[in-house]
């Protein structure tokens, strides 16, 4: 397993990046930045079914409250 150090002198590609923010499901910010960063790059990386589901959940809460 790679040290902090190692980790943060190693560049991350983009398609990485957005993978490992996606590995916290759970944080919404996270998530964003993921599908932010897709946005910017241009980079398409798949989002698991359970994320999808989670957005969608997020969007029915935001629009109740509306």
């Amino acid at each position: 397993m790679e040290t902090p150090a190692e980790y943060f002198r190693r560049k991350l590609t983009d398609e990485e990046l957005i993978t490992r923010l996606r590995d916290r499901p759970s944080h919404r910010v996270c998530r964003e930045a993921a599908l932010r960063l897709e946005e910017l790059s241009g980079v398409t990386v798949p989002k698991p079914p359970f994320i999808e589901r989670l957005d969608d959940l997020a969007d029915e809460r935001r629009n109740r409250s509306e």
